[in-house]
């Protein structure tokens, strides 16, 4: 009997549990339609560089500040060499498959950094209508195309983005107390700053190691509810944190088409379960917050409209840029997918 087909998925994202359930999902699923073909080895940056060898680079994924000096700026340039280092390790075939932020994947297919626009989405239902429709479909050929890496699906890094603090947050205007820190999220950075609140981007991946509120460095953070540790939250919920699904092409075109099918196939379904997942996260947290001593706060009306309105900066900043420019007819098209 021929031993099934290995296929490496890097764990490149945090918080790691979350995606190693999907990959061990898709592992599922894979089995399911194609028993004793194939085999996901799930590998954090450690396993792989323990079982096949260091990539150069690829640390900066996972950068820790050793000397305890909670220097962002080298962090972030750490960061961006990780991440130049994951592109060409992927595209290279030093694994196979991966996920990782759609504002990432948007540094090498411009229009997939749209999904992170503030209220580009009314619902999950609407994020579902297009990610798993035409235009997703679309996106991800065109990833295909541009970058030698091939878009399998969309799935959620813990669904909405809220911001929260240790201290008392029940409106817009009490943010303009705060200095607030962003997780790789340039739109939400550029709407606050136009409400004259300070905010930094800071990297998902140094969130916990660095905690910014108990550090010091910020007032309050924009994340998701599963990324949080302080005791307030105001309920935004101004964009979905999602990521991508990815395999190296030269893989892909290894795979006959039946296997590409199923290969689709189980990425689809494992992202629909993902984000089933991440809502049912969401929920829990909701549900749990009053007994873990956080509260939560709805936005009024008005500071809704007021946040949506102050939105268009990152719309415009987004679509007129001259270099990695989101498309503003894939913006239309997302927002006329609402039903």
């Amino acid at each position: 009997m021929t031993a099934p087909k290995k296929i490496r998925w890097l764990i490149a994202h945090q918080p790691q549990h979350l995606f190693v359930r999907t990959a061990r999902a898709f592992n599922e699923e894979l089995e399911r339609l194609m028993p004793g073909q194939f085999e996901v080895e799930i590998l954090t940056y450690q396993d792989y560089k323990d079982r096949y060898g260091d990539i150069e680079g690829l640390a900066g994924l996972d950068a820790v500040d050793e000397a305890g000096d909670h220097n962002w700026e080298k962090y972030g340039t750490l960061m961006t060499q990780g991440m130049n280092a994951f592109w060409r390790a992927i595209q290279d075939g030093a694994f196979e498959m991966s996920q990782i932020q759609v504002n990432r994947v948007g540094e090498i297919s411009n229009d997939f950094a749209a999904l992170d626009l503030p209220f580009l989405f009314d619902d999950h239902d609407h994020v579902s209508r297009v990610v798993d429709g035409e235009i997703g479909r679309e996106m991800l050929a065109k990833l295909s195309q541009e970058s030698g890496v091939r878009g399998l699906a969309f799935t959620y890094s813990g669904g909405y983005r809220v911001i929260g603090s240790n201290e008392p947050i029940t409106s817009l205007d009490d943010l303009q107390a705060f200095k607030v820190v962003v997780e790789n999220d340039i739109s939400i950075q550029q709407t606050l700053n136009s409400l004259n609140v300070p905010s930094v981007v800071m990297p998902s991946s140094l969130w916990k190691k660095f905690d910014p509120i108990n550090s010091g460095k910020a007032d309050a953070m924009e994340t998701t509810y599963l990324r949080f540790y302080g005791k307030h939250v105001l309920k935004t919920n101004h964009s979905v944190f999602m990521t991508t699904v990815l395999a190296n092409n030269h893989f892909w075109h290894s795979l006959d088409e039946d296997q590409q099918q199923a290969f689709l196939s189980a990425a689809q379904s494992t992202a629909a379960i993902e984000r089933r997942w991440s809502l049912e996260d969401a929920e829990k947290f909701e549900r749990d917050a009053k007994a873990n001593g956080v509260t939560i706060h709805d936005m009024t009306e008005s500071d809704k409209q007021k946040l949506r309105k102050h939105a268009r900066i990152s719309y415009v900043a987004a679509t007129t840029k001259t270099k990695n420019g989101v498309s503003p007819e894939l913006v239309s098209r997302i927002r006329r997918t609402v039903h």
